[in-house]
């Protein structure tokens, strides 16, 4: 029999994907079918009739994986699962996408009856095993880790919509249902992306001692991604932490047609020649305290603070998110998120962008602090993948101006820089 992918080594997970590919053969995914000739994700010049076939706005799916040498963290040959995300076509990106379908719990939603029958494609318990020693967060809360993969991610998936589920002839729970799709399609891509046991077929292993070049890591990556890019990324100490699978989608999700293609991202913050690869557990075998848990949206933490202005030095925030020009801007914390990203938060509040309109407001009344980019080394400040702010005009005189995320093709477009101080 013939696997799709190449394995995880370890004999549990090995069983694992066998039970994924098992699923395959047995033509499940017959079940998702979509009309032949069904375009591929991000292909398609207008709009497409049939949502459930056609992944949008987020057709570019990323399979990410961490290397967690300093807290060792996972298998010592094995990368770690860090997420499955729907980037849109430009390399932007949705977040917290619907409200109504977050989570708060994934353990005992995988243990539940509904997910553990015969039909099951996999045994959810038997999937929760296999996040347990494959997806783990280097805090040690991999409960957090994993509902805020979904939160962020999962529910921008629209192909795991309630009305596809109905399409399909899915009666169960249909909230329940796409968390669990999610979570075993996002195992089962990982699965077939077995990063440690590419990069050894290089020659490219743990080390103490030798170092490699960018050229050599991208050269044995493609060799595991049909010959396209990978993106991957080095840490502060020059070491390789994250790689990043991109792929297109042909069909719902749920089908899992997936195709590879070269990464949109480049800043890949490593060296050209010098990579280390450590070995995990040799930089600190002592993991952090555990964090807040995520019924708390708004943890309290400290952060640098300073100014938020427009790139040309034209204007500022103040302290609810708005644009002015005149006397002095806010004084605002940017706050390293849990699991990746940073928080914004004045003294008026945590600020976050709006799901429908991009909205950008900072008040007390904030219910979920967004997630913002950072670049460290241009202070640039930016939502979902775009540096790009908007308002309908440059303020004037004693002006408030409502500030948006991404750009307009008739309004004022800047940027946004944290001034530290």
């Amino acid at each position: 029999m013939k696997l799709g992918g190449a394995l995880l080594s370890a004999a549990f997970y090995g069983q694992l994907a066998l039970s994924f590919d098992l699923h395959h053969l047995a033509s499940n995914v017959n079940n998702y079918a979509c009309p032949a000739g069904t375009p591929v994700s991000c292909s398609a010049s207008g709009q497409v009739s049939d949502k459930c076939c056609y992944e949008s706005p987020g057709g570019i799916l990323l399979q990410t994986q961490f290397w967690d040498y300093a807290q060792s963290v996972g298998p010592a040959d094995s990368f770690t699962n860090h997420g499955l995300w729907p980037d849109n076509c430009d390399g932007t990106y949705q977040q917290f996408c619907n409200t109504d379908n977050q989570i708060d719990d994934v353990s005992n939603l995988l243990n539940d009856p509904q997910f553990n029958g015969a039909d099951a494609p996999i045994a959810g318990s038997d999937l929760l095993s296999s996040m347990e020693t494959y997806w783990k967060s280097d805090n040690g809360d991999d409960e957090s880790l994993w509902t805020h993969e979904y939160n962020k991610h999962g529910t921008c998936i629209n192909t795991l919509a309630a009305d596809c589920y109905e399409k399909w002839g899915v009666t169960s729970d249909p909230k329940k249902q796409a968390v669990y799709d999610y979570f075993r399609i996002a195992m089962d891509l990982f699965s077939k992306k077995n990063t440690y046991e590419t990069l050894k077929a290089a020659g490219i292993v743990p080390s103490n001692d030798q170092t490699y070049s960018q050229s050599q890591i991208a050269d044995a990556l493609k060799q595991g991604h049909d010959g396209f890019e990978v993106h991957f990324i080095c840490d502060d100490n020059g070491a390789l932490n994250q790689v990043w699978y991109y792929h297109v989608l042909q069909g719902s999700l749920l089908g899992e047609q997936f195709t590879p293609i070269d990464s949109l991202e480049h800043d890949t913050k490593c060296p050209q020649d010098g990579i280390s690869y450590p070995p995990k557990g040799q930089a600190s075998t002592t993991p952090p305290n555990k964090p807040n848990p995520p019924s708390n949206p708004n943890p309290p933490t400290s952060g640098n603070t300073g100014s938020i202005q427009v790139s040309d030095g034209s204007s500022f925030l103040i302290r609810n998110g708005h644009l002015y020009s005149g006397g002095s801007p806010a004084t605002f914390t940017l706050i390293e998120a849990q699991f990746g990203g940073y928080n914004l938060k004045s003294g008026a509040g945590y600020c976050s962008v709006g799901s429908s309109d991009g909205l950008l407001s900072c008040d007390q009344d904030v219910s979920q602090a967004s997630q913002f980019d950072f670049d460290s080394d241009s202070g640039s400040i930016g939502y979902s993948g775009s540096n790009d702010w908007h308002a309908d005009s440059q303020p004037d005189g004693n002006e408030q101006l409502p500030v948006y995320a991404g750009s307009s093709d008739s309004g004022y477009t800047f940027q946004l820089n944290f001034v530290q101080g």
